[in-house]
C-alpha cells in the first residue's frame, strides 16, 4: 500500500497508486560480508558493488536506470519541465576561468546553443578566436575540458583534457599563435602551473592504476620543459631533500612568475598544508635542498609570493584567517607581520598585485573585495553588486586584475578591476542572459538550532509568491570542507521556481561561511551539527508554513550526502522526499575508491577504535533501518565518477529499498556516461536537474508531475 504524509492531499490518493503499476527492477542481491573495527562487527550486505565487475552489477544498474527513467516517463509535468530547462540553459552563452596573460585575455566559454565549453583568446585589439574546441579532437571517447593555465607571456597554454566525466586529465600544450596542439602529451596528470620564462611547467603524475585506491598514491611533482628531448624532472622526493610526506599525500610544486622562490606543498585534503621554500633555478634541477617553513600545526591554508615577499593565509588562532607578511627568501612565521582587516571578516583568498594585496572576504550572505597597499589603510573596494566574488586572477606585473562575480539572478560575469582607480569594467566576454530575471527574489533568514546556534538560511523564489504549507520545497545543504553555499546563478532553477516552487539553502555547519570554527563544528566528530542544522531549517521552514513534512524535499550533493543521509536517518518523518546527488554515502568504505585522500575530513583514516566509531556513526548506508517509513528518495550517479565513487549510491539505493516500510519508490538514476557532474554536457546537466526539480514537484504534490494513470491492457 503506497504511504501518504499527513498532509497530502487526498486527491492524491488516486494519483499515486498507479506508480504501483510500473515494474519494479530487480532487487539486489544480498551477499553478506562482516568486517570487524576494533572489536565491533560490521555486516555489509552489498559489498559486491565495490569492485565494479561483479557479473551482476551492470546488469543490476542498468535495470535500475531504466526502471528510473520509466518512472520519470510516466510524470506528466516532466517533457515541458525539460523544455524549459533546456531553453533556459540553451538561451544561456556561459564564462568560466578566465586569465590575463601577454595582452591577451583568455577564457573559456559555453556559447548558447552549444553543448560545451571552448578555449577562447581575446586577443590585444578586441578580435576573438577560439583556441581550442575539445569536441574536434581524437580520443578515448568524448573530450572535454577539464582545466588549463596560460603561460605568463600568453604564448602557450596548458590544457588538461579527459574522457567526459572521468577526470582522468591528459596535459597538453597548445601554441597560441597557430592554434595548434604541440606533440607531447601526459597521460594522468594535474595541471600545476608555469615557470616565470613561460618555457616550462609543474604537474602532478599520478602513477597509480586509474579508478583504483591506488590512483593517486605515489604521486610525483615533475617538470616538462618545451621543445626538449629529455625525461621530465622529478621536482622533489618523499624523504629527500628535507621533503616529508606520505605517499598517499598530495606533493605538488610551484613556481611563480615574480619570484625566484619555489614552493612544494604536503596536502592531504585538509584546507591547512605543510609548505616548504627552495630557491626556483635549484628546483627546476630536481636537485634542490628544500626547508619547511609551515606545518599543519600552523593552519596556512593559502599563499603568494611577490619577489621576495610572501604572503601567508593562517586560520591559527583566528576562525577567520590573518594574512601574514614574510621574506620569501627566508620565512619566518615567528616574526611575519600580521595585515589586518577592519571587523576581522572571514578571509577567503589572497592576491598580490603592483598596487598591493587584493583581499577577498566574506561577510555575511555575501563577498568583500579589500586592498591592502604598503603604508596605507585597508581600503575597500566598490562591488558592481552584492554577491560572490567567485575567483581573482592576476600577477605581480599587470595594471588590472580579474575579478569574476555572480549572485543569486546574476550569471557569472567576469570584469577586469584597474588597480589605480578601483574602477570595474564588465569584459562582456558572454552577451548577457536574453530572459529577465527580476521576477525571481531571495530572502535571507535565520533558524535556531536546537543547541542555541544561529543557523543562516536562504530562500529563492518567485518575486510576490506567499509560500504556505502546500508549496513544493527544495531544501539543500552541503556542509563539509569549509566551503560557504554563497549566492550563486543557476538558470535551470528558474523553471523549478516558475512553477510554484520554493529553493532553500542551509548554510549549516561544517561549511565556511563563519570561518574555521564553522567548519570544525561540523567535521569529523562534530559531524551530526550538519544534518541537524538541517533538520532544524527545515523545522522552521515548516513552523513558519513555509512548506510541510508532506511538500519539503531535502537534497544533498557529493559530500553533502553525509547530511542528507544523516537528516533522512534522524527524521524521516520530516520530509515527502529526499535527493542524493552524487553523494558520498557509505564513508567506512573509501578504502575501496579512487578519491580517499580527503578522509581526514571524515574523521579517518581509521587506525583504531575511535577513528572508526567517528567515521560510523557518520555513515548514512550504515545507519538504515529495517521497518522505517523513509519518504520517497532519489539517487543520482554517474557510472565514471571519481570523486564519490559509483557504490556509494548503489549501496545506498539498495539497502534503504531493502528497509523502507513506507511503499514510497527509492529510485537509482544512472547516467553511464557521466562522472560526479564534471565534464557532463548541457544536455546531460539539462537532464538530471529536470528529474531533480521532477522530483521535488511530485513529492511536493504538484498535481501535473504526480505519475499518469496507464492505459488499459
Amino acid at each position: 500500500m503506497t504511504h501518504l504524509h499527513p498532509l497530502r492531499p487526498l486527491w492524491l490518493l488516486a494519483m499515486l497508486v498507479p506508480c504501483l503499476s510500473v515494474a519494479q527492477p530487480p532487487v539486489a542481491k544480498v551477499a553478506p560480508v562482516v568486517d570487524d573495527y576494533y572489536g565491533t562487527q560490521v555486516t555489509d550486505p552489498y559489498r559486491w558493488m565495490e569492485s565494479g565487475k561483479d557479473p551482476d552489477w551492470l546488469p543490476w544498474l542498468k535495470a535500475q536506470g531504466a526502471h528510473t527513467q520509466s518512472v520519470f516517463a510516466a510524470l506528466p509535468g516532466r517533457a515541458s519541465l525539460l523544455a524549459d530547462v533546456a531553453a533556459r540553459s540553451g538561451e544561456l552563452s556561459s564564462v568560466g576561468r578566465s586569465e590575463l596573460a601577454g595582452g591577451r585575455v583568455f577564457h573559456e566559454i559555453r556559447a548558447a546553443g552549444e553543448q560545451d565549453t571552448k578555449l577562447m583568446v581575446r586577443e590585444a585589439d578586441g578580435t576573438v578566436r577560439v583556441l581550442l574546441d575539445p569536441t574536434q579532437l581524437q580520443g578515448d571517447g568524448e573530450q572535454v575540458l577539464d582545466t588549463w593555465s596560460a603561460a605568463p607571456d600568453g604564448m602557450h597554454v596548458l590544457v588538461a583534457l579527459s574522457k567526459r566525466g572521468t577526470e582522468h586529465s591528459t596535459l597538453r600544450v597548445l601554441e597560441v599563435t597557430g592554434a595548434t596542439l604541440l606533440p607531447a602529451a601526459i597521460p594522468h596528470a594535474m595541471a600545476l602551473g608555469w615557470t616565470a620564462d613561460g618555457r616550462a611547467f609543474s604537474y602532478l603524475k599520478f602513477v597509480g592504476e586509474p579508478g583504483t585506491p591506488g590512483y593517486f598514491v605515489g604521486n610525483e611533482p615533475r617538470l616538462h620543459r618545451l621543445g626538449v628531448d629529455a625525461p621530465d624532472v622529478v621536482l622533489a622526493r618523499r624523504g629527500e631533500g628535507g621533503i616529508e610526506a606520505a605517499p598517499t599525500q598530495f606533493l605538488p610544486v610551484l613556481f611563480d612568475p615574480g619570484s625566484d622562490t619555489a614552493l612544494a606543498f604536503v596536502r592531504d585534503g585538509r584546507s591547512e598544508m605543510a609548505m616548504y621554500r627552495a630557491d626556483a633555478d635549484a628546483a627546476m634541477t630536481g636537485q634542490a635542498q628544500w626547508t619547511r617553513f609551515a606545518g599543519f600545526d600552523d593552519v596556512v591554508v593559502d599563499a603568494a609570493l611577490h619577489g621576495d615577499r610572501m604572503f601567508l593565509l593562517s586560520k591559527q588562532g583566528a576562525s577567520g584567517g590573518r594574512v601574514l607578511e614574510t621574506s620569501a627568501t627566508a620565512p619566518d612565521l615567528a616574526q611575519a607581520r600580521a595585515l589586518s582587516l577592519p571587523d576581522d571578516p572571514v578571509i577567503e583568498s589572497i592576491l598580490p598585485t603592483r598596487a598591493g594585496l587584493l583581499v577577498r572576504t566574506l561577510e555575511g550572505a555575501v563577498s568583500g573585495l579589500w586592498r591592502i597597499a604598503e603604508g596605507q589603510a585597508p581600503a575597500r573596494i566598490a562591488l558592481p553588486f552584492d554577491g560572490q566574488v567567485s575567483w581573482l586572477r592576476g600577477d605581480t606585473h599587470a595594471d588590472h586584475v580579474l575579478v569574476a562575480m555572480t549572485g543569486w539572478f546574476t550569471p557569472l560575469t567576469v570584469y577586469r578591476l584597474d588597480l589605480d582607480s578601483g574602477r570595474m569594467e564588465d569584459l562582456a566576454l558572454v552577451p548577457p542572459p536574453p530572459f529577465d530575471t527580476a521576477g525571481y527574489a531571495a530572502r535571507r533568514s535565520v533558524a535556531t538550532a536546537r543547541d542555541g546556534v544561529r543557523v543562516p538560511y536562504t530562500l529563492v523564489m518567485k518575486k510576490g509568491a506567499t509560500p504556505d504549507a502546500g508549496t513544493p520545497v527544495l531544501l539543500e545543504a552541503y556542509g563539509s570542507y569549509g566551503y560557504p553555499a554563497s549566492p550563486r546563478f543557476n538558470a535551470r532553477m528558474l523553471a523549478f521556481l516558475d512553477r510554484g516552487g520554493v529553493y532553500a539553502v542551509a548554510n549549516v555547519r561544517g561549511g565556511g561561511e563563519f570561518g574555521r570554527d564553522w567548519h570544525y563544528a561540523g567535521k569529523a566528530g562534530t559531524k551530526a551539527n550538519t544534518w541537524r542544522d538541517a533538520i532544524d531549517v527545515a523545522e522552521k521552514l515548516v513552523a513558519d508554513r513555509i512548506g510541510s513534512p508532506a511538500t519539503l524535499t531535502l537534497l544533498g550533493t557529493s559530500a553533502g550526502g553525509v547530511m542528507l543521509g544523516g537528516a533522512v536517518n534522524e527524521r524521516p518523518d520530516l520530509f515527502s522526499g529526499a535527493i542524493a546527488n552524487v553523494g558520498f554515502m557509505n564513508p567506512v568504505r573509501y578504502v575501496s575508491e579512487q578519491n580517499y585522500a580527503d578522509i581526514e575530513e571524515w574523521g579517518g583514516p581509521i587506525a583504531d577504535a575511535q577513528s572508526f566509531r567517528t567515521m560510523y556513526d557518520l555513515d548514512p548506508y550504515q545507519h538504515i533501518r529495517e521497518g522505517v517509513d523513509y519518504p520517497a528518495v532519489l539517487v543520482v550517479s554517474g557510472l565514471n565518477d571519481p570523486r564519490a565513487a559509483t557504490f556509494h549510491s548503489a549501496k545506498y539505493a539498495a539497502r534503504l529499498a531493502a528497509a523502507t516500510a513506507s511503499g514510497e519508490p527509492v529510485l537509482l538514476r544512472i547516467d553511464f556516461e557521466a562522472g560526479h557532474g564534471m565534464g557532463s554536457s548541457r544536455s546531460q546537466l539539462d537532464e538530471v536537474w529536470t528529474d531533480i526539480y521532477a522530483f521535488a514537484l511530485w513529492q511536493g504534490g504538484m498535481r501535473e508531475f504526480q505519475p499518469s494513470v496507464p492505459g488499459p491492457p
